[in-house]
């Protein structure tokens, strides 16, 4: 039976993946037959380190190989078996290499608008130049004042959540927690060449990152399969039920 592992993106948590793991996880009959299978494993949602419920620490000084280790050592940790590695934004470029120092290739690796710069390119380089001049801004400034970095909530309902419910929207701003500054602007390391598949879900409203740099990106993960769905950034929240029948279509 597939497992899934899902990594949230920048500045969530596996709070982010409430819908989706219900939709994945929920009986198909209700009541639900006595003995019945679920269509799939386990299905973990984590928080990488500095994020979610390990946000005690400083979330800036939270570095790369941390995260992919972090996730390496979740696998082992959940024994997740014959997994689908699902990242979604960041969490995209993470899995992807977390995927590449496996013992075990993973059964699949599916990118949710996943953020996978050239080598020697940085994260942030693919997000739109607004966010950009924003996250260097705030950067600075929240430097000075010895705060973390955080989204205004204007930035994360224009860019992060278009087109979403209004209710979702307040809940997500209310939510959204500091970004991993290192993260962002480390130097990537080159593309690992997996033996398992790789799916890019290219999200065709995004505003983070644009539809034309998600096929780019895309391709350089051939072979991939590229398929699109019609969400913005947010698919966790916007599109929860889709995302979960196009996930557990992997099993």
């Amino acid at each position: 039976m597939t497992d899934f592992l899902l990594v949230h993106g920048a500045g969530q948590g596996a709070w982010a993946w409430g819908k989706v793991w219900g939709y994945m996880t929920a009986p198909q009959t209700h009541p639900p037959r006595l003995y019945a299978h679920t269509p799939v494993g386990k299905v973990y949602p984590m928080d990488l380190p500095g994020h979610g419920e390990d946000s005690d620490g400083d979330t800036s000084s939270v570095v790369l190989d941390e995260c992919v280790q972090a996730i390496v050592r979740t696998m082992e940790r959940q024994s997740l078996n014959d997994v689908v590695l699902v990242g979604h934004g960041v969490g995209g470029g993470l899995v992807l290499h977390a995927a590449g120092q496996l013992p075990t290739p993973p059964k699949r690796v599916v990118l949710l608008g996943g953020i996978v710069p050239p080598p020697g390119g940085t994260m942030i380089s693919e997000i739109v130049m607004p966010l950009r001049w924003t996250f260097s801004f705030l950067k600075y400034w929240n430097g000075l004042i010895g705060q973390e970095l955080k989204l205004p909530g204007g930035a994360v309902t224009r860019y992060l959540c278009n087109g979403m419910d209004p209710m979702a929207v307040v809940q997500m701003v209310g939510f959204m927690g500091p970004l991993p500054a290192q993260v962002l602007q480390a130097k990537m390391p080159e593309i690992p060449s997996l033996t398992c598949p790789v799916s890019y879900v290219v999200l065709s409203r995004s505003r983070v990152v644009p539809p034309v740099n998600q096929r780019r990106m895309a391709d350089r993960l051939v072979p991939s399969d590229v398929l699109e769905m019609d969400t913005c950034h947010q698919v966790v929240h916007h599109r929860p039920r889709e995302l979960a029948d196009l996930l557990m279509s992997f099993t």
